[in-house]
């Protein structure tokens, strides 16, 4: 990849900052004024969004033809250009910016039919468009603080749009858990940033290239891991991945924008972002942690029985296959990969939103037949399902076996790793669609004679959603001569499919819809009998989520709460009894000082005080101005006087 800086082109600061301003406007108005606007008020979120599409898709000629469009201001210092941050604009920039504008504004319109009635409509709106301007905002940063400040809004946003329905212990608690769970991350990109500053004094992304130049191996390592590491808590990568599963209790239009367009997109931007400061061992760090990923939410979503936790556990698989594009070093594969996903999954989101909506239900069991009363749903879920399993021509084919032919050329032996992920993909993929549209409908003890068709405002950005699904992947093929790749700035590209790898990957395809049919719809045994009490083993590790989740329980959260109550007991027996107990001593001396100050001290001075006052009453007695008693008194005084003289 040509990592060289585009020249720029500098635009003035209204067309290029009203892309994040634009929801962020949208998202004051409806936090003041949204009650008063009241059905009117999604129609806000929708405009700014599309507003804010409309004016990505003005820089795309621009930007097409390999210029940098950009705008700065000086911040905390006049004069240090280190301090100089801003929004800009290339390839990798724009083609995020796209995503999130584009399929932000298809799940906002969605939401107007998915959460109608809802007392809180307004405010869900405004935590949408908050969650979109986030993301914008980091996506169009130029510089690593102005990119963390969007990172941790859009952490934010995703707490408050995952527990919107407080009211159910369970939202409550998976808003916590990913709000938690990414701040582990957001520690490590933190930690990256200072350290990149400390060594390098720069945070500027267009002199990443100098930086690397100028920086050890080894502190280039620890610098990435450090990033890798923000990135694999908002990307859901092993060991921080327990939080996005949970995210499933929010809204459907919230996890479809968090798994498709937002939050764990950024993961995956970041790393594509910051790939010249990745060295060789990072990156091997990169494709580990992604091909586990890969492979375990693969097996997991085999297993899962709730429609949106399958998606869920699809979405941490696809994810972990970009980054191990990333762990390749084809950030344009991983960038391809992302796009096309995020129509795919976008569109699967909406569509077991629709079916949820209409069927209220969201098990597996208690789903069926769905087709013929929802025909709409069920053909354009078949789209997104076709399109993620890679089948020649949708778009999931081009993404996917583009990482395939890397994968072939860097480490032969990943190709066919990565083949047994796609036929895993297509299994789990294919087990939902069959299970929810397929067969015939539930009886009253399962779910669904009354479901019906969602209404129109909920299908026709489903339908949009669905052209993405078929045709976003032609961006990167040879038919159109690869515009997306020259976009990126990708060099070295397959001219041509390449055969081995359709056949490969269809065969794969194929595989997986075989299992999906046999054992996820008539549900029988593959195993010979020797080895199916080993394959219960297995499948029940893999429906339990493989006691991730116990296991973080038993040895790292009960350990935590364990410590804080003994701190707190500590702290309320040793450091409170302390304080107390000296605040005890001290109120008891005041008590003695006080005790001695009234009976001893005050008595003292009382007593002084009577007496004085009784001499002066007895001397007050003989003042009575009569000079004849005054001389008595003289006379006796001598008379006493004399005698006592005399002896």
């Amino acid at each position: 990849m040509d990592h060289a800086a585009a020249p720029a082109v500098t635009l003035t600061l209204p067309q290029l900052g009203w892309i994040p301003a634009l929801p962020l406007l949208a998202f004051t108005l409806l936090l003041f004024f949204g009650r008063r606007l009241g059905r009117f008020s999604p129609w806000v979120a929708v405009a700014a969004l599309a507003g804010a599409l409309g004016i990505t898709l003005s820089l795309a000629g621009t930007v097409f033809h390999g210029h940098r469009v950009a705008v700065s201001w000086a911040w905390l210092s006049a004069d240090a250009p280190v301090w100089s941050i801003g929004l800009s604009v290339d390839g990798l920039s724009w083609l995020m910016l796209f995503v999130v504008t584009s399929i932000g504004t298809m799940i906002a319109l969605y939401s107007m039919g998915y959460m109608h009635g809802d007392p809180r409509l307004s405010r869900f709106f405004a935590y949408l468009s908050l969650f979109c301007a986030s993301m914008l905002l980091l996506v169009l940063a130029d510089h690593f603080l102005l990119l963390y400040v969007g990172w941790e809004l859009v952490g934010l946003c995703s707490y408050l749009l995952i527990s919107f329905w407080f009211e159910k212990p369970e939202a409550a608690a998976a808003g916590r858990k990913a709000f938690i769970t990414t701040r582990i991350g957001d520690t490590g990109l933190l930690l990256g940033i200072l350290l990149l500053f400390w060594t390098a004094h720069e945070l500027h992304f267009s002199q990443l290239d100098a930086v690397r130049a100028h920086l050890s191996p080894g502190l280039l390592t620890l610098i990435s891991v450090l990033i890798f590491l923000g990135a694999a808590g908002k990307s859901a990568q092993i060991p921080l991945h327990v939080w996005l599963p949970d995210a499933m209790e929010g809204p459907t239009p919230v996890s479809a924008l968090i798994h498709a367009a937002t939050m764990v997109a950024a993961g995956v931007y970041l790393v594509a972002r910051t790939l010249p400061l990745f060295t060789p061992e990072s990156l091997q760090i990169v494709l580990t942690i992604g091909l586990l990923t890969h492979l375990f939410a693969g097996t997991v979503a085999l297993t899962q029985t709730d429609i949106k936790r399958i998606l869920a556990y699809s979405t941490l698989s696809q994810l972990g296959l970009m980054m191990v594009a990333l762990g390749l070093g084809a950030a344009p594969l991983a960038m391809f990969h992302l796009g096309t996903h995020a129509f795919f999954k976008a569109l699967l989101f909406l569509g077991a939103g629709s079916v949820i909506h209409a069927a209220h239900a969201q098990e597996l069991g208690q789903l069926g037949g769905l087709r013929k009363t929802m025909p709409w749903t069920a053909a354009l879920f078949f789209i997104a399902a076709v399109s993620m399993s890679g089948l020649f021509p949708l778009s999931g084919f081009w993404s996917k076996d583009a990482i395939l032919l890397a994968a072939r050329h860097d480490h032969p032996w990943l190709l066919w790793v990565l083949l047994g992920g796609a036929a895993m993909t297509t299994a789990y993929i294919f087990r939902v669609y069959l299970r929810c549209f397929e067969g015939t409908a539930k009886d009253h003890h399962g779910a669904t004679p009354h479901a019906h068709e969602s209404p129109m405002i909920m299908v026709l950005p489903m339908a949009m959603l669905g052209l993405g699904a078929i045709g976003a992947g032609l961006a990167g093929s040879p038919w159109l001569h690869h515009p997306l790749f020259r976009l990126l700035g990708e060099t070295h590209v397959h001219e041509g499919v390449d055969v081995p790898i359709l056949a490969w990957s269809t065969v794969a395809a194929a595989l997986g819809l075989g299992l999906a049919w046999v054992v996820g719809v008539q549900q029988r045994y593959l195993l010979p009998p020797a080895l199916r009490p080993l394959g219960s083993q297995l499948y029940r590790l893999a429906a339990n989520k493989y006691y991730v989740d116990e296991l973080y329980d038993r040895f790292l959260i009960r350990p935590f709460l364990d410590l804080a109550r003994g701190l707190a007991g500590f702290d309320q027996r040793v450091i409170d009894g302390a304080v107390n107990g000296a605040g005890r001593v001290g109120w008891g001396l005041g008590e003695l000082k006080a005790w001695f100050d009234q009976a001893v001290v005050d008595q003292l001075v009382n007593g002084l005080a009577r007496t004085v006052r009784g001499a002066g009453a007895t001397l007050r007695w003989i003042q009575t101005g009569i000079v004849q008693q005054y001389l008595f008194v003289v006379v006796m005084a001598v008379v006493v006087l004399s005698a006592l003289l005399r002896r």
